[in-house]
């Protein structure tokens, strides 16, 4: 049976509330232990890979997914050169480079993928997920490898690995504990359409601004809350400047590292392989970081008091919303729910 005719049948609806999920990995925020990398002399006849991503140098992303994959490919004849916190421009200009051949490897968020690709979008979608051994199980099974492959057969680009990006929560300056409380909220988000929708839905009016800019304009009052994983949260010291971290947990959140058909046909069978080995190690490592950070990070802001932490959140009422009306305002909506009912 085909990806199209199974999202025909009904999806089962999401209903329990996010849990948390102990796994052991890098330290809180420290880069991975380099001592391996250090011990490779760079072969000057090294193939080079030029892997680039908007985060900051010390997110797991770069300390201990691109860490990870510059260790293992090393002894490969494969060199990854990393260029972190938007040096060669958004995930706009990354996604374009890939395609045009200009760079090899990049990280590329769902929405922004989705403008190439409108079903990759779906894991950006609120409430697809309730906690990472459900986001696991679906980012590496059947029916994502499928959309990758007609995505790939489409556009020429390659998703070769999902990484786990973490949780989303909603900070502001008034406690938010169901829907109602999110009216007349600036909420800062990325600039994509589905956050809008999303937002929407869930009784909030969303504000795109980037990233770099968001600390100044919840300090100034441009925006009055915003939203994102808890080691963002962190970096950004969003906790300077708003009194709640309400614990909405409205995305479990994936991030895509994007190549070339192109670059991966030119890769010979051996150094593919290293390839997608190393990639695999790459996501564990990311994964392990994150969710570690994620858990340090709240046991720190309750002992110091840096933020209050709402547990009080009625994640059912958020849930409920999206699922009676997201499917039915995106294009990909039985998607959604196919990917849904795969996890139960």
């Amino acid at each position: 049976m085909t990806r199209t005719a199974r999202r025909r049948g009904p999806g089962t609806l999401l209903l329990a509330a996010l849990s948390a999920l102990a796994l052991a990995g890098c330290s809180l925020w420290e880069p991975v232990d380099v001592s391996q990398i250090e011990k490779h002399t760079v072969d000057p006849d090294a193939r080079v890979i030029r892997f680039a991503h908007q985060y900051d140098p010390a997110h797991p992303v770069e300390s201990c997914g691109a860490a990870t994959l510059r260790t293992e490919l090393a002894d490969d004849g494969i060199a990854v050169e990393t260029y972190p916190s938007g040096q060669i421009g958004g995930e706009g200009e990354t996604t374009e480079q890939i395609a045009t051949g200009g760079l090899e490897l990049g990280v590329v968020g769902p929405s922004f993928l989705g403008i190439w690709y409108p079903e990759a979008a779906v894991l950006d979608a609120p409430y697809l997920f309730t906690d990472v051994d459900q986001f696991d199980e679906a980012t590496n099974g059947p029916i994502m490898a499928e959309v990758y492959d007609e995505m790939a057969e489409e556009t020429g680009l390659r998703v070769t690995s999902t990484w786990y990006y973490g949780t989303r929560h909603i900070t502001s300056n008034v406690e938010i504990d169901e829907p109602d409380d999110l009216a007349g909220l600036k909420i800062r988000t990325p600039d994509a359409p589905l956050y809008i929708t999303s937002f929407a839905i869930m009784h909030g009016s969303a504000t795109p601004m980037a990233l770099s800019e968001a600390y100044l304009g919840l300090q100034q009052g441009a925006i009055d809350a915003q939203e994102n994983p808890i080691p963002t949260i962190d970096v950004q010291k969003f906790y300077e400047v708003q009194e709640y971290l309400n614990l909405t947990a409205h995305m479990v959140q994936a991030v895509n590292i994007v190549t070339s058909e192109r670059f991966m046909d030119s890769l010979t069978p051996a150094e593919r392989e290293g390839m997608e080995d190393a990639l695999e190690k790459a996501r564990i490592a990311t994964r392990d970081c994150i969710v570690e950070a994620e858990e340090e990070t709240l046991r720190q802001w309750a002992e110091e008091e840096a933020i209050t932490i709402n547990e009080d959140v009625d994640v059912d009422a958020f849930q409920q919303l999206i699922a009676d009306e997201l499917p039915s305002k995106v294009a990909w909506g039985d998607l959604y729910l196919e990917l849904q009912e795969s996890v139960r």
